[in-house]
């Protein structure tokens, strides 16, 4: 779905991020819309966004890439945890990390580091119900979404998907990537492609789903500042 703007322009689609676990299901194609979201929610909301991460989608690069503003970075926390345990203890410290700016929180593959063949028979399972309750608790206390993704679809990851409460479907069709909800609304088709499937791959083309909807970020009554690149 295409909105129409005045003057005959139109806005890509992309789905609004409700308070509570969202959980985000991406084909291997799609792997950078967690990104453009957490732009998208953090230009919208006019906050700030903490994310934690197993390690490779933490860099600073695909953020700068994508959004409209230079400053991205000042409003987008990257922490890192390379262990079960570090990754449970930078979720875990979270409140401490949060304050009235912060509208999303983001943790991309949530259950990888709790796979970890190191760990006792049992404990990643346990470590993973630890991190779901933390980010529970934080919706409650906070009401603000927790965007997740996870590493596969199985009974391992099976607690993140009856913790969520919304589920956002992300796949790469020859016409442009698509989002529906797992209630069965209506698909989004993001932006209209011409070719292949290959642009849909990369950071360009979000960056032009992103700067397609730069009216929606500099809209009247949203106290933001969005600084374009090549501009004085």
């Amino acid at each position: 779905m295409i909105s129409s703007l005045p003057g005959g322009h139109t806005t890509p689609e992309l789905p609004s991020l409700e308070p509570g676990i969202q959980l985000l299901r991406l084909d291997s194609e799609a792997s950078r819309a967690v990104h453009a979201l957490t732009v998208d929610h953090v230009l919208l909301s006019a906050g700030d966004a903490c994310w934690i991460d197993t390690g490779p989608h933490a860099r600073s690069a695909p953020f700068v890439e994508l959004a409209p503003s230079d400053r991205i970075l000042d409003r987008i926390r990257l922490a890192r945890g390379f262990t079960p345990f570090q990754h449970l203890g930078l979720i875990g410290s979270l409140p401490e990390s949060l304050s009235d700016r912060t509208e999303l929180v983001v943790v991309p593959d949530i259950d990888g580091r709790y796979r970890d063949d190191d760990l006792l028979t049992g404990e990643g399972q346990e470590l993973l119900l630890s991190a779901i309750a933390a980010l529970a608790r934080i919706v409650r206390e906070h009401e603000i979404p927790v965007l997740v993704t996870r590493v596969a679809d199985d009974e391992f990851g099976r607690p993140i998907v009856q913790a969520a409460s919304r589920e956002l479907h992300c796949r790469t069709t020859p016409f442009g990537p698509r989002f529906r909800t797992d209630d069965g609304g209506e698909e989004t088709l993001v932006y209209p492609v011409d070719g292949g499937r290959s642009l849909q791959t990369t950071l360009a083309f979000w960056k032009r789903v992103l700067a397609a909807r730069t009216t929606l970020y500099d809209a009247p009554g949203l106290n933001r500042e969005v600084t374009h690149r090549g501009s004085n």
